[in-house]
Formats: structure tokens, sequence, C-alpha cells
């Protein structure tokens, strides 16, 4: 399939897990992409593998960001989509996230995205229009107290994907988030109590039996770089399987729980 064929991507956190799978998905599909990472070796090795093209940046350093802006519209001639996928998970409660932990979860999860999204902004315009993708997640769609300075970046970046899209769309400019569940490889899998046999830790799965993949998410961010996705603007997609319905459904389903609501 060659849907995103001639399309002009550049990808943040390309270098492992969730966003690896991008990068490779976006190349199957025709596109030219630019991928950014800070480990070199990860980033020579998905290289290698895919033919995309490595920068290194740190998404929390705005001189990065605009660096790597600048060197992919300069390898690709030009921009049609931004994927802002870096993310970094810190396992706390709130009560107990210390000031540092707290500041590097925003500066990676929401201050990042946000630098990269207004970088690409103008390049996007010069373009006649395009698209930027955010990977968010279901921990920003309701509150995950294990997580929850994560949670509450994710839940911003929901709102800064639709203020853009607002902002963005006249000029064609097209902002939507893919909020994934339980992903293997990801983050999520990796807090404790849960795992990617699910039901073997304690952990249930979704109705689907299985957590996400990242090909899961990647098809889902394809789909809205691509000529498919031309009339979805401000969508936050929840790809977790079915889990939040049926959390809902057990709610209504348990008597102490309706009792108590």
């Amino acid at each position: 399939m060659a849907r995103l064929h001639g399309l002009r991507a550049l990808v943040t956190g390309g270098t492992s897990g969730i966003g690896a799978s991008i990068v490779q998905r976006f190349r199957s599909d025709g596109a030219a992409v630019v991928f950014t990472g800070r480990d070199d070796a990860r980033g020579a090795e998905v290289e290698s593998r895919t033919g995309a093209s490595f920068v290194r940046a740190d998404v929390r350093a705005p001189d990065d960001v605009r660096t790597s802006v600048g060197a992919a519209v300069e390898r690709l001639g030009g921009l049609d989509a931004l994927v802002a996928n870096a993310g970094v998970l810190h396992e706390s409660p709130l009560s107990e996230t210390t000031d540092e932990a707290w500041d590097a979860v925003l500066a990676t999860n929401l201050i990042g995205p946000y630098l990269y999204a207004v970088a690409c902004l103008p390049v996007l315009r010069a373009s006649g229009g395009g698209s930027i993708t955010m990977t968010s997640s279901d921990a920003g769609v309701w509150g995950e107290t294990a997580i929850g300075a994560y949670s509450v970046s994710k839940r911003a970046v929901n709102m800064l994907v639709q203020t853009l899209a607002v902002e963005a769309g006249p000029s064609g400019i097209r902002v939507n988030a893919v909020n994934p569940g339980d992903t293997a490889p990801g983050m999520a899998t990796h807090v404790e109590g849960r795992s990617e046999l699910g039901d073997a830790s304690g952990w249930t799965l979704p109705p689907l039996g299985r957590v996400g993949t990242g090909e899961d998410v990647a098809s889902a961010v394809a789909f809205f770089a691509s000529p498919d996705g031309a009339f979805c603007n401000g969508s936050i997609l929840l790809l977790d399987g079915g889990m939040r319905a049926s959390l809902r459904a057990g709610a209504v389903a348990n008597p102490a729980a309706a009792e108590g609501a």
C-alpha cells in the first residue's frame, strides 16, 4: 500500500517503540521520513532498517527543535506532516511526584509537542496545508493515579490538539491525536502491575483479548496523515481495544458501584 506516496514527514521520538513503528509504516506506505531521537545507536538502527533519515534531537531543547525541523525541510524539500510522538513516563501519584519529575514530564510530553507544532506551522502553510498528529494516551482521557504527571500531561496534549485544530484549520492543516491504551512495545505495559500478558499479572485485558501493538497505533497515525483522513481535524482517537467501554459497562453492571454512584 502506498497511500502516503510522496508525503514528507517528520516523526519525533522515532528510535523505539511506537515511534519506530510509525517510521516503518510511513516508509512502507511511500512517505519520505526524517525522524528524531536522543539515542544515536538506536537512530542508526532504525535508519538502516527503514531507509528514513535520523536527526539527533531532544524535544525539551528549543534549539534542537528548530534545528531538526530545519534539517527535515532541507532533506525532504519541504514538509507535509508532523508526528509529535516523543514522550516519557513517570510512575508516581501526584502527591509523591518531585518538582524535577513534574517538570521533566511536562517538558517532554507537552512543551515538546507544542514547540514542534509551532515550528512546523509556517512550513506546513508554505506547503499549502498538511497534518499534525500527536501521540497522547488513554491516560489523557481519564486520570490514572499511578502515573499522575503523565496523565495530566496527556490530557493537556489533547486540548493542545483541539486548540491547534481550530487555529490551523483555516490554513488547511489538520491536527489530531491518537490515544493508545496499553501497547507493546510501549511505556504503559512497563507500569508495575501491568503486563503484555494481561491477566497473568492481574491486569485485565481489553475485550479484544490483547494489548495494542505499535503497528496498531501506526495505522491510525497513517490514516490521519493520508487523504483518507482529509476531514479529520481536532479528533481524539481512543485506541484501547474497548477497555474504557468495558470498564464503564462493568461499573453499571456492578450493584455496589451503582449504589456508590
